[in-house]
């Protein structure tokens, strides 16, 4: 089981990767970004993804969203400046964070976006607080899928929307598939991702109802198989380097593995990408509205 310690060392040590294969400065991403006919590279497939949870969510300037799992804040800062909502970004990583409040001031975007320190499992921020929960690749983190759709239910407003994008696994996986996908995701940081059928259940137990999936598989393979390319590009050269430099960390070594089982599995379908929409219940005279 990986703690909240090894996720923050995940990526304080690959922070480097990012930025060299992954545009961190210019682009803010740290996940795969969203393909379509509107994408002409790849940086603009990395600020897609905003542009699509935002119109899926129906982000309005008077919303208040909370960014779960912010990263470098580069969601929360587009929300800002884009629709001109209100955000609040979490993280972990305080590294992290420092770089948001850093860009976040650059570009005068301080009184709409602030930055803070949370486990998105345990925010301790008070209920009905945020209209819109967005959480982009960063739900896979958490153990038990489950804390986080609680707390969010929990932090929504009454027609609140949970919006989200992460990894699924496919079902009945043989122990030789389902040793390609621990190989990636354990190369993250990551413990295990869920079935979506499974997750289906899990929101429904935490309250949510009128849930909406998509499989946006097909948006996220170009950027799957850029992150194969690298790994092919850079394994020589990790490898020279490991043999000279003998402290080098298991989350630098795993990292560039990882790259290529996650390309690897996905096109074996061994998991999918999915785009998840989801609400709590208005509430009227103390019963709730279906």
């Amino acid at each position: 089981m990986f703690s909240n310690h090894d996720i923050i060392r995940y990526y304080d040590l690959t922070e480097f990767h990012y930025r060299l294969h992954w545009n961190l400065d210019e682009s803010r991403s740290l996940h795969y970004g969203y393909w379509d006919n509107s994408t002409k590279n790849f940086h603009e497939a990395l600020l897609n993804i905003n542009k699509i949870l935002a119109s899926k969510a129906a982000i309005k300037e008077n919303d208040h969203v909370l960014d779960a799992g912010c990263g470098i804040g580069g969601s929360s800062l587009w929300l800002a400046k884009n629709i001109g909502c209100k955000v609040t970004g979490i993280a972990l990583n305080e590294k992290q964070l420092e770089t948001g409040r850093r860009i976040a001031e650059e570009e005068k975007l301080n009184s709409l976006v602030d930055f803070k320190r949370a486990d998105f499992i345990n925010t301790g921020f008070d209920n009905d607080s945020f209209d819109v929960i967005w959480a982009i690749e960063s739900v896979c983190h958490t153990e038990d899928k489950s804390d986080f759709l609680r707390e969010a239910y929990r932090l929504l407003k009454p027609g609140g929307r949970l919006i989200m994008c992460d990894y699924f696994k496919k079902s009945g996986l043989t122990k030789r598939d389902t040793n390609i996908i621990n190989r990636w995701i354990n190369g993250w940081a990551i413990d295990d991702i869920p079935v979506i059928e499974d997750f289906k259940v899990m929101a429904g137990n935490a309250g949510f109802e009128k849930l909406l999936i998509e499989d946006a598989t097909s948006a996220v393979m170009r950027s799957s198989k850029r992150m194969a390319n690298a790994f092919y590009l850079g394994i020589v050269p990790s490898v020279i380097y490991n043999l000279f430099h003998k402290n080098v960390s298991a989350h630098g070594k795993n990292n560039v593995l990882a790259a290529y089982y996650q390309y690897n599995g996905l096109k074996k379908g061994l998991w999918s990408y999915m785009i998840i929409h989801a609400e709590k219940p208005r509430k009227h005279s103390g019963t709730e509205v279906h």
